[in-house]
């Protein structure tokens, strides 16, 4: 298999304590198994030094950049323009600022890079308190009913996408809905989707907002706004 060339980004909320270890990982990894590659820091007007820390690392690696939004555009707005920006090569791969994946499963990932469009992890190990597996799996089942598609977990922050999939989306989504619009957009499209299990690796420094509610109801306003708005379209066809 030749070696693929690849876009890589991750969002970044205060991520200044991980990302000094996933970057330095990541760049190692994709030496290995890349032709060439990128890597974009998307800091999403982090409170913290998150912004200080990713302007060092790209002093530091030579195909790092950094993207620094002047107002947080929430965990969706943070995606879309890392898609946006992350565009150089045929393939995009992505994870969350805050180390909680392996970015090696990448190895593993590129073995049906010829065979799917897109790899998306499904975590069999989850990091999380109680009540955020609760409001997982309730999501989740959710958007399986809502949607009628088969993926197991919609969020898991670990994905390797071909870059004409991507272009193909048109995502709208401003919240953490976004994950689960790219993957319902990819089965609408007819896209070939590869689950693979990860391991969800515990946080080690920075805070979690997934389950703040400031994150929770603009998610549902957002899934409920695009179910509805798909249902009308399907009408009118």
């Amino acid at each position: 298999m030749n070696k693929p060339s690849i876009s890589f980004f991750c969002p970044a909320y205060n991520d200044e304590g991980s990302l000094p270890v996933l970057i330095p990982k990541t760049v190692r990894l994709l030496e290995k198994v890349c032709a060439s590659y990128e890597i974009v820091i998307i800091d999403d007007a982090s409170p913290d030094n998150t912004g200080k820390v990713a302007d060092l690392l790209a002093k530091k690696y030579p195909y790092v950049s950094v993207i620094h939004h002047k107002k947080n555009r929430g965990y969706g707005g943070a995606l879309k323009s890392g898609f946006r920006h992350a565009k150089k090569y045929p393939y995009v791969f992505y994870t969350d600022g805050d180390s909680q994946y392996d970015v090696n499963v990448l190895k593993q990932m590129l073995v049906y890079i010829d065979e799917y469009d897109a790899i998306v992890g499904c975590r069999r190990m989850r990091e999380l308190t109680w009540q955020r597996k609760f409001q997982s799996t309730c999501y989740n089942k959710l958007i399986r009913f809502l949607f009628g598609i088969n993926s197991r977990d919609v969020n898991c922050a670990i994905r390797l996408i071909n870059r004409k999939s991507v272009n193909k989306l048109n995502l709208s989504s401003k919240s953490a809905f976004l994950p689960a619009e790219m993957l319902i957009k990819l089965h609408e499209q007819g896209a070939r989707v590869k689950e693979l299990l990860v391991i969800h690796y515990p946080r080690t420094t920075g805070q979690a907002s997934g389950g703040k509610l400031s994150v929770i109801i603009p998610t549902f306003i957002e899934m409920l706004t695009y179910y509805f708005h798909r249902k009308k379209v399907e009408k009118a066809n």
